[in-house]
């Protein structure tokens, strides 16, 4: 009697298949080019949102100014007189407007006295290792216009006759307290905005890194609108009309 044969069930694929390297290699492909394409998106998008806490800053000095002088009748001192040095807590515009920030004259800058931007390598002396926010000294990164109080303490907004045209306070490296138009000896306005560095400016303060191309910077005018641009002439400086 014969042996009956064994039927054999074939085997039968299972509902997943695992991808080939090809496939695999093609995957990773896309994401690098995505990436490649969002990334810088995403920079330009962060930038622009710095630049407009920075616009905000901006405006909130050219408001704390144009308060300051309708109480005192006078601009805050862009840097003071021979006579002016006091102690350590010496008046200065980063410290007289601080009542009309919330705070008290004994504070040096900080708050929005730093624009979100001002990224540059800590001093030695202020032990914090890496980069932090704040300009060259970490607690300022704006300067007033030279041309106001610098040295003086009798400049109010009467002596300004060209109000919307004339700069209050603009983007800078944090070394100076004073502003200063491009070309000038101490030239000092920081183009940080719109992909520039802190290395901007015409005047090397020694920072750290490649000297940077100019890009943009903010200011705040007298009538306290603000403007993103891309020089800083003389004749927004002066007060008078030019």
């Amino acid at each position: 009697m014969g042996t009956k044969a064994k039927s054999i069930t074939p085997c039968r694929p299972s509902g997943r298949r695992a991808f080939t390297l090809i496939e695999l290699l093609v995957v990773i492909a896309i994401i690098g080019i995505l990436a490649s394409l969002l990334l810088p998106v995403l920079a330009r998008a962060r930038d622009k949102g710095k630049t407009a806490r920075c616009q905000s800053n901006l405006r909130q000095l050219g408001m704390a100014a144009t308060l300051f002088d309708e109480d005192q009748r006078v601009y805050p001192i862009g840097w003071p007189p021979a006579d002016g040095f006091t102690g350590d807590q010496f008046a200065i515009w980063y410290r007289q407007l601080q009542p009309y920030l919330g705070r008290t004259t004994n504070t040096s800058g900080q708050g929005v006295f730093i624009c979100p931007s001002s990224v540059q390598k800590a001093q030695p002396d202020e032990k914090q290792a890496g980069f932090r926010e704040g300009g060259f000294w970490g607690f300022l990164a704006y300067a007033q216009n030279g041309n106001i109080n610098n040295g003086r303490r009798d400049i109010s907004s009467r002596q300004v006759m060209d109000v919307p045209r004339t700069i209050l306070y603009g983007d800078t490296d944090g070394w100076d307290a004073c502003l200063y138009a491009d070309g000038d000896p101490t030239a000092n306005v920081c183009y940080r905005h719109s992909g520039g560095t802190e290395k901007s400016s015409d005047t090397d303060r020694g920072i750290a890194g490649a000297k940077g191309k100019k890009h943009r910077a903010n200011a705040v005018f007298a009538d306290t609108h603000v403007e993103l641009r891309r020089d800083a002439p003389r004749r927004i400086f002066t007060l008078e009309r030019d």
